[in-house]
C-alpha cells in the first residue's frame, strides 16, 4: 500500500500551477526578446517559443509524473532532437519539422559550435541558417528548468534564478545597444513582485497563522506598493539617461573574429597580371548595370601602405571582416540617399577570396549550387564597405548584390571627414616634396585634393608596359612610385602607381585617403543594353577621400590612356622588348590572389597529390558524428553511475574499521533513498530496519541493523574480518532487493540522484508510522 502510494502521479494541473507557469513564461519571454536586436527582428521568435513551449510540456510531464531529475535531463535531450528541427531548422527539415541526416548533424556538431560563430558573426544574423539553435537551446533549457522549479521546489523563488540565467545568457550573447531596457526592467520588476506577494498570500499555512497574519499582508501590501512606486519613478528619471547613454559590455564586444586578413595579400599586386595578361578574358558579367549609370565595381579597400604594397589595414578597422548573412545592414553603419541598385553577377573566369560588389550594399545573396559554402563563408566590412568570401568565388558561381547609389557630391565647401587610418611607412621624399608644390596655391581641402589629382593627370603618361607601349615597371612600392616621380615631367605608370602615388600625396597632407581596386567600364568596354561582361581590361585602381554628409568620394589621378610619351618612335620599336619586373612577392610567402582562395585547378592538382593520404578527416567526423551522440545520451548517466561506484569502494577501503561498518549500513539507506524512501535523520538504525523490511518484502533487516550498533557503541571494536563481511551481507541485500524491481525501476535507481545530493528530503513519517 506504501509502495503504491509513493507511485502515485501528481495532479494533472490546479489553477495556481496554471497561474505560476504563466508568469514565468511571461518573464522568460521578456529575457528572450533580447535577441531582437541581434537577429534584426523577429528571426527568433519561432525557435524561442518552440523551445519555451517544449520546455514547459517536459517540466511538467516530470511533475505529473514524478521523473527523477535524470530522468528529466534525458527527456530533454530527447525533446531537443525531437524539436530541434521545427523549432531551429524547418528550412532543412522534410515537411519543415520532421529531422532528417542534415538536421541531425546540425543539432549534434551546431550545439558546441554554434556558440562562437554566435559572437563572431556581425548582425543582423536573421538570415544566417543554424543561429536560430542559440534562442531554441536557451529557450529550452530555461523553460524547463524554471517550470519545474515553480511547480516542484517548495520556495517557488526559487524560479527566478533560471530566469535570471537566461536573461543574462541573451545580455551576454546580444548586442552592445539593449532591447528597450527600461521597459524589460520596469515590467519584469512589477509583475516578480505582484507574483510573489500573491505566492505569499495563497501559501499553505494553517487557519491560526493566517488570522494571525492578517495585519502583517496589509502591510506586505502597503510595501510592495511603495516598492513599485518607487521603482517606477527611479525608471521614468533614467529613461532619458539609459536610452541615450547606455552601451552595454557583451561577449562580441571582445571577441576578436577568426578570420585574418593578413593571410590573403594585397590584390593590388595581381592589377598588372589582369590587365595585361587577361585583358580580353571574360572575368564575370554583370545583368542590371543601367541601375547603377557611372558607378564602379569595387574588388578590394586598401589604406594601409608598408612601404612595399597597399594592403588592408587594421587601424581603421578595415580589416576586421565579420561573418554575416544576406543582410549586410549593421548598428552605426553610416547611410545616406540614393538610388536603389541591384546588380546580378556571374562568374566567368576569375576566382578569388575578394568579391566584386558596390559600395553601401545593403544585401548580398548568392545563388546555385554553391550557395551554401559561399553564403557561410561571406565575410563583411561595413568601414570599407567591402565583402570577402572565405569559400573563394569560382567560374560558374553567381550572386546578387543591393546598394544604394549615392546622388550627392562634394565641392569646395565640403569638409573632409575625420577617418582614422594607419600611418604610412617608407613614404619616398619626392613624394611630400611634390604634394607641397601642386597644393601650395589651394586654400579649401578640396582644392588641394583637385590640384594634386589634376596634376598627376595632366603631367603624367599611361603605359601598362605592354610590348607597344612605353617601358612601366608593374609593382607599387616605395622604390617604384620614388622612380616614377623622379622626373614629374615625366611619369610614367598605370592606375596602380598613380593612385597610390596620388593616396600617399593626400596623406602626407592630413587628408585621409585608401586605394580601392575594382572595375568600371569605358568606350570600348563590352556593354549590350542592360548586361556588362566585364574584361581583364576593364580593372582599375583609383582614391577615396571622405567628407562629411557625403562619405568615402572617388578620385581618378590616372591619365588618359591615349596620353603617351611624344617621343615614341621607330627607335622605340627597334629597341629589345623591355624587361618587365614581376609584382614584389607578398609578405610571409603568400601567394596572388587570383590563385588564393578557391582556384578549382590548383585544388585538383593538391588533390591528386594527396590521393594515397589517409582521410583521417572523413574518419574523425564519422567517429565524433556517433560518439557525441551517445556521449551526450548516455555520459551523465554513466558519471553517475561511477560516482556511486566510487563513493561505495571509498566506504568499503575506509581505514578506520567503525568507520567502514558505518558506512556498510549508510550504503543500504542510500540504496532506499535512491528507490524513494528517504528516512529522517531522528531515526534509528533499528528502527530505518523494520520500515525497510516492509517496503521491500524481503529477510529481517534488524540484525545488520544491531551489528552496525554493535561495532560504533560496543565496548569492543570489530576485526577487519568482522568488516569485510558485514560488507558481503550488505551486498547480498542489494542484490535481494534487485531482485524484486523490475528493469525499469533498477535502471531508475541506479540514475537516481537523491543519494548524491547532501539534505534529500524524507518521505517517511515517523509520527504517522507509529
Amino acid at each position: 500500500m506504501m509502495a503504491r502510494k509513493q507511485a502515485s502521479k501528481n495532479p494533472l494541473m490546479t489553477s495556481s500551477m496554471a497561474i505560476d507557469g504563466t508568469v514565468v513564461a511571461i518573464l522568460l519571454c521578456m529575457g528572450l526578446a533580447g535577441f531582437w536586436p541581434v537577429f534584426g527582428g523577429s528571426g527568433f521568435l519561432r525557435p524561442a517559443l518552440v523551445g519555451l513551449v517544449v520546455g514547459a510540456v517536459v517540466a511538467w510531464l516530470g511533475y505529473w509524473r514524478k521523473w527523477a531529475t535524470i530522468t528529466v535531463a534525458v527527456a530533454v535531450v530527447v525533446a531537443y532532437f525531437l524539436f530541434a528541427t521545427v523549432g531551429a531548422l524547418w528550412t532543412r527539415g522534410v515537411l519543415g519539422f520532421i529531422p532528417n541526416l542534415d538536421t541531425l548533424k546540425w543539432m549534434v556538431f551546431g550545439s558546441v559550435q554554434v556558440w562562437r560563430q554566435f559572437v563572431t558573426a556581425s548582425t543582423p544574423l536573421g538570415s544566417f541558417f543554424g543561429f536560430a539553435l542559440v534562442p531554441f537551446m536557451i529557450a529550452l533549457l530555461g523553460s524547463v528548468t524554471a517550470m519545474t522549479a515553480v511547480w516542484r521546489a517548495k520556495r517557488a523563488q526559487l524560479s527566478l534564478v533560471p530566469i535570471v540565467v537566461t536573461l543574462m545568457f541573451v545580455i551576454a550573447l546580444g548586442t552592445s545597444q539593449p532591447f528597450f531596457p527600461v521597459v524589460q526592467t520596469l515590467v519584469g520588476v512589477v509583475l516578480a513582485l505582484v507574483w510573489l506577494n500573491w505566492r505569499a498570500r495563497h501559501a499553505r499555512i494553517n487557519v491560526e497563522t493566517a488570522q494571525k497574519s492578517s495585519i502583517s499582508s496589509l502591510v506586505h501590501w502597503r510595501g510592495v506598493g511603495i516598492l513599485l512606486g518607487v521603482t517606477a519613478v527611479a525608471t521614468a528619471l533614467a529613461t532619458p539617461y539609459v536610452s541615450a547613454t547606455f552601451d552595454r559590455d557583451v561577449i562580441r564586444s571582445h571577441v576578436v573574429p577568426p578570420l585574418d586578413m593578413q593571410q590573403y595579400p594585397s590584390p593590388l599586386i595581381s592589377f598588372r597580371p589582369l590587365v595585361d595578361d587577361k585583358a580580353d578574358t571574360e572575368l564575370f558579367t554583370v545583368t542590371g548595370w543601367q541601375s547603377a549609370p557611372g558607378y564602379r565595381l569595387r574588388l578590394a579597400v586598401m589604406d594601409d601602405f608598408d612601404g612595399m604594397v597597399y594592403n588592408v589595414g587594421s587601424a581603421s578597422g578595415s580589416s576586421r571582416y565579420d561573418r554575416v548573412g544576406t543582410e549586410l545592414g549593421s548598428p552605426g553603419r553610416r547611410t545616406f540617399e540614393g538610388t536603389p541598385a541591384q546588380l546580378h553577377i556571374e562568374v566567368q573566369e576569375y576566382s578569388g577570396v575578394w568579391v566584386p560588389d558596390l559600395s553601401a550594399m545593403t544585401s548580398a545573396a548568392f545563388l546555385g549550387p554553391r550557395s551554401d559554402a559561399l553564403t557561410q563563408g561571406l565575410y563583411y566590412n561595413p568601414v570599407s564597405d567591402a565583402l570577402v568570401d572565405t569559400a573563394g568565388l569560382w567560374p560558374g558561381d553567381a550572386y546578387e548584390i543591393s546598394a544604394v547609389i549615392a546622388s550627392i557630391e562634394p565641392d569646395v565647401t565640403t569638409s573632409v571627414a575625420s577617418a582614422r587610418l594607419p600611418e604610412p611607412q617608407w613614404v619616398p621624399e619626392s613624394v611630400p616634396d611634390l604634394a607641397t608644390r601642386w597644393a601650395s596655391g589651394e586654400s579649401t581641402v578640396f582644392g588641394q585634393i583637385s590640384a594634386i589629382v589634376h596634376s598627376l593627370n595632366s603631367t603624367g603618361f599611361f603605359s601598362h608596359g605592354l610590348e607597344t607601349q612605353e617601358p612601366s615597371k608593374p609593382g607599387h612600392s616605395a622604390a617604384r612610385i620614388a622612380e616614377m616621380l623622379t622626373d614629374p615631367d615625366r611619369m610614367v605608370g598605370d592606375d596602380e602607381q598613380y593612385a597610390v602615388a596620388c593616396a600617399l600625396m593626400l596623406r602626407e597632407l592630413g587628408i585621409p585617403a585608401r586605394v580601392v581596386m575594382g572595375f568600371y567600364p569605358d568606350d570600348q568596354s563590352d556593354i549590350d543594353a542592360d548586361v556588362w561582361t566585364v574584361t581583364g581590361s576593364d580593372t582599375h585602381a583609383w582614391v577615396e577621400v571622405p567628407f562629411d554628409g557625403v562619405g568615402w568620394f572617388a578620385f581618378f589621378p590616372t591619365p588618359d590612356k591615349n596620353q603617351v610619351p611624344q617621343q615614341e618612335t621607330q627607335q622605340s620599336k627597334s629597341k629589345p622588348k623591355p624587361q618587365v619586373l614581376q609584382p614584389p612577392p607578398p609578405a610571409n610567402g603568400q601567394e596572388d590572389e587570383m590563385t588564393k582562395g578557391g582556384d578549382p585547378n590548383r585544388e585538383d592538382e593538391e588533390e591528386e597529390k594527396d590521393d594515397t593520404a589517409f582521410p583521417w578527416g572523413l574518419v574523425l567526423s564519422i567517429s565524433a558524428a556517433i560518439v557525441l551522440p551517445l556521449v551526450l545520451l548516455f555520459g551523465p548517466a554513466l558519471v553517475i553511475v561511477g560516482l556511486k561506484k566510487r563513493r561505495s569502494s571509498t566506504r568499503q577501503k575506509e581505514n578506520d574499521i567503525l568507520q567502514r561498518v558505518a558506512g556498510g549500513w549508510q550504503e543500504v539507506l542510500d540504496k532506499a533513498v535512491d528507490m524513494g524512501i528517504v528516512m529522517p535523520k531522528s531515526a534509528t538504525r533499528r528502527e530505518a530496519s523494520r520500515i525497510l523490511e516492509k517496503r521491500w518484502g524481503i529477510g529481517p533487516l534488524t540484525p545488520l541493523a544491531q551489528e552496525a550498533d554493535r561495532s560504533c557503541f560496543g565496548s569492543v571494536s570489530p576485526t577487519t574480518e568482522e568488516a569485510d563481511n558485514y560488507w558481503k551481507k550488505v551486498h547480498q541485500v542489494s542484490d535481494q532487493v534487485s531482485g524484486k524491481l523490475s528493469r525499469w525501476q533498477r535502471i531508475k535507481s541506479r540514475l537516481s540522484l537523491r543519494s548524491l545530493l547532501p539534505n534529500p528530503q524524507p518521505t517517511v513519517d515517523m509520527e504517522a508510522l507509529e
